[in-house]
């Protein structure tokens, strides 16, 4: 296989469909993600980046193993500027990026502007808003307030089916708090009368819950309108987590240059979201306008690695951990026998 394959990846398609469907057959957000596709697939460089990413704060209220919050810790952490905030989003509105995310290394909602900022961007006309979030600090009162501020995707990230295992894994979070939140999002929605947020709730595969993907596949019918499921990568702990179904055999042109950008808290900016230790700085948006940052000759000097295939001579790329960066074959019966083999040591 070249491409990394996902374990629902056939019910995630159809996903998509039905969330087409529940748009309202949207011609626009049809065409954003058709160009979502052709721009990496057809090294197409438009003249402004289809989707960035706000870092409203590097913050995080959990120490999960399999992030850089558990491991080595992030240094510097703060709340983006209000004003900063809402200028970027000016910018990206008259760039006509299609798609805005408001996180990056960081928990969205322990920003208490983050409704104000959806609110914002939606009214703006920004065709998609969404967040990657733990949902743990969320209040029942504020998820209605961002519900009704127009947020179109809430994403969870929730690593596990039971109480003792998600513990485990995200360290200082609450399973039965997270339960609430997702379910109250669900029906505070469906009270409204309404299709939006889209809700997501994924989970990284390793070796602490890889037998309980089943049973988080089939607790969310009814609630989640998309489930994903990937296996661990490193972003700094290490392989030791790796499930490893699925080998690395090369690498190939990353997507990410051609669809996004991301702005951090402090305004520089990088290239994508793997860059998590910020070692590919292209840009700072204090000095410099997003559009010609995205037009750059570093933006250009990333592109131009990736044509040529040389993504392991570099930083951030040669410790990327998206999968669509990379070449992929299943695991040979000989390498499983041995992985197990030395997990049965440990």
């Amino acid at each position: 296989m070249a491409q990394y394959q996902e374990l629902n990846a056939l019910s995630r398609k159809i996903s998509t469909v039905k969330e087409w469907l529940k748009r309202g057959l949207d011609p626009r957000f049809l065409l954003y993600r058709f160009k979502w596709n052709l721009v990496a697939k057809y090294d197409v460089v438009l003249d402004f980046p289809l989707h960035v990413d706000i870092e409203t704060t590097e913050s995080c209220n959990l120490k999960c193993v399999m992030c850089v919050h558990g491991t080595e810790g992030v240094p510097d952490t703060g709340m983006i500027d209000m004003d900063f905030a809402t200028s970027t989003i000016d910018q990206v509105v008259a760039g006509g990026a299609k798609s805005i995310k408001f996180n990056w290394r960081g928990e969205p909602s322990l920003h208490k502007g983050l409704e104000e900022l959806v609110r914002y961007a939606k009214e703006l006309g920004v065709l998609e808003v969404q967040i990657n979030t733990n949902g743990i600090p969320f209040k029942r009162d504020r998820i209605e307030r961002l519900i009704d501020a127009g947020i179109d995707r809430v994403i969870f990230s929730m690593d596990g089916a039971t109480k003792e295992t998600y513990e485990k894994i995200r360290v200082g979070a609450d399973f039965d708090k997270l339960m609430e939140n997702i379910t109250a999002f669900h029906e505070i929605r469906e009270a409204k009368g309404r299709t939006k947020p889209f809700i997501r709730i994924q989970m990284v595969r390793m070796k602490d819950n890889r037998d309980e993907v089943e049973t988080f596949l089939n607790m969310w019918s009814g609630i989640a309108d998309d489930i994903a499921v990937k296996d661990v990568t490193n972003r700094g702990q290490g392989n030791q987590l790796d499930v490893g179904d699925q080998v690395t055999e090369g690498r190939k042109r990353c997507n990410q240059p051609w669809q996004r950008m991301i702005v951090a808290r402090d305004g520089k900016v990088f290239p994508c979201c793997s860059d998590w230790d910020r070692t590919y700085e292209i840009g700072d948006a204090n000095t410099t306008a997003l559009k010609d940052i995205w037009q750059g000759q570093k933006m250009e000097a990333l592109r131009d690695i990736n044509r040529q295939g040389h993504l392991n001579e570099i930083d951030p790329c040669k410790n990327c951990f998206v999968t669509s960066s990379y070449t992929w074959r299943p695991m040979t019966s000989e390498e499983r026998a041995q992985r197990d083999a030395d997990e049965a040591i440990l």
